[in-house]
């Protein structure tokens, strides 16, 4: 059991290689103003190939399992806990593989939690430092600070005191504070100043990403698993405190957002373990070695993978179309001339639509910021056909529709002017008859 965790680990990065999908976010990423990733990226992509990218994303997605691992071992639990960790994080990650920003935030996440847990003014200082890192290339610094102040809250009631632990954590929770306020070269809490967070999805006009869609998934699944193991064994500890204010925290995040499930997954997944560590293991031993020597490890075996990526995978220099979007009616809607008002019965179908096509508006965009009220108004009685609709389509001259063949709205409007203009699968492509 010495090596599972790391062998847990690698099979993450080959899953997420094996994947091989665009998440759609990563579209309006790349533009958003508060981020160096999705520029770096996008300079990885034009001179080494998707490949690379691709393999990168995975060799970070992979460390942030082994820290993870990592963390519940200097915590003195065993390898087979350790183990325990790695698999229950991995099962959380899942249904995020695929290339975005959010595996820079996956590795900085679980770094950051490591360092939370070490004492001194040189841990204060790195911790302070990967904060600063993170905001700069995904925007994580409001989780970090999140993170900070319930490490703070839970030293102050264990120690009962202002001790010298309790100044450090407090020393790390104003600075982290600080760093999520600013988020450095954006606006102070940006509309994106928060991708760790996604509290956009409590506001209206924003499409949620629910946890639970009325059938069993993997992330499901893990999220039932770590409540059931963390309720089994308690998620308590003698004076670690923050570990259950982490726990609860974090899992009311991934209740409101499937998109904070991974940070649920590499945070409370190390808790859990050492929990369940805590009722068997009599005696704790603290792993021993370089620290500089596991980093060189990691990053021998991390070359190793991204070469074997790039040596056997084509140097294409483009992204593949994510997924849930249809692509083809999209570009057969481009070759249109004039401005277009898009309405998707998904708005995730239009997510990144403006960045790529210049002349295409969507009613709603996913992952493009907030909807106006008439704007979410129009969608939901266009897609229900409820109500003044055509009048509320004609308002917001909407031009194009991409909706499910079956739809109502469909039927409807073929019958009154508009004419199909493609297919995509199950999707159609309508738009009113006079256009040309």
């Amino acid at each position: 059991m010495r090596y599972f965790a790391a062998i847990v680990a690698f099979a993450v990065a080959t899953a997420f290689a094996a994947r091989a999908q665009l998440l759609p976010e990563f579209l309006v990423q790349l533009r958003d103003p508060n981020l160096l990733g999705g520029p770096l990226l996008a300079f990885a992509l034009k001179s080494s190939g998707y490949a690379f990218v691709l393999a990168i994303c995975a060799v970070l997605s992979g460390g942030a399992v082994l820290l993870s691992a990592w963390r519940t071992r200097l915590r003195g639990a065993s390898d087979t806990y350790a183990a325990l960790a790695a698999v229950l994080a991995t099962l959380c990650l899942t249904g995020r593989f695929g290339v975005t920003l959010d595996p820079i935030g996956w590795i900085c996440a679980a770094g950051f939690a490591l360092l939370l847990e070490r004492k001194g003014r040189a841990a204060t200082m790195t911790a302070l430092a990967l904060v600063a890192i993170w905001s700069l290339l995904q925007g994580g610094a409001p989780l970090a600070a999140l993170l900070a102040v319930l490490a703070f809250a839970g030293a102050w009631i264990d120690a009962r005191s202002f001790d010298r632990g309790v100044r450090e954590k407090a020393v790390l929770a104003g600075g982290s504070i600080l760093l999520g306020t600013l988020q450095l070269h954006a606006l102070p809490w940006h509309a994106y100043g928060a991708h760790a967070l996604y509290l956009d999805s409590l506001l209206a006009g924003a499409q949620r990403d629910h946890l639970w869609n009325g059938g069993i998934t993997v992330n499901g699944l893990a999220f039932c698993a770590i409540l059931i193991t963390g309720g089994w064994y308690g998620v308590r500890r003698r004076e670690r405190s923050g570990d259950a204010f982490t726990f609860f925290a974090l899992m009311l995040l991934a209740m409101i957002d499937v998109r904070n499930l991974p940070y649920f997954g590499l945070l409370a997944a190390p808790i859990v373990a050492d929990a369940a560590a805590s009722y068997y293991v009599g005696e704790r031993t603290v792993p021993g070695g370089s620290f500089i020597g596991y980093a060189a490890a990691f990053c021998a075996c991390a070359f190793t993978f991204v070469a074997t990526m790039i040596g056997t995978e084509p140097k294409a220099v483009f992204w593949p179309q994510a997924a849930e979007q249809p692509a083809h009616l999209l570009v057969v809607l481009a070759a249109e001339r004039g401005e277009h008002r898009i309405l998707c019965e998904q708005p995730r179908w239009c997510d990144g639509t403006r960045e790529i096509f210049q002349h295409m508006r969507p009613l709603l965009d996913d992952r493009a910021g907030w909807a106006g009220a008439t704007a979410l108004r129009t969608q939901e009685d266009a897609v229900s056909t409820h109500g003044a609709w055509r009048s509320e389509l004609a308002h917001e001259h909407v031009n194009a529709i991409i909706a499910k063949r079956d739809a109502n709205i469909v039927s409807l409007l073929t019958q009154t002017g508009w004419r199909l203009e493609g297919r995509d699968g199950a999707r159609v492509l309508i738009v009113p008859g006079g256009t040309q």
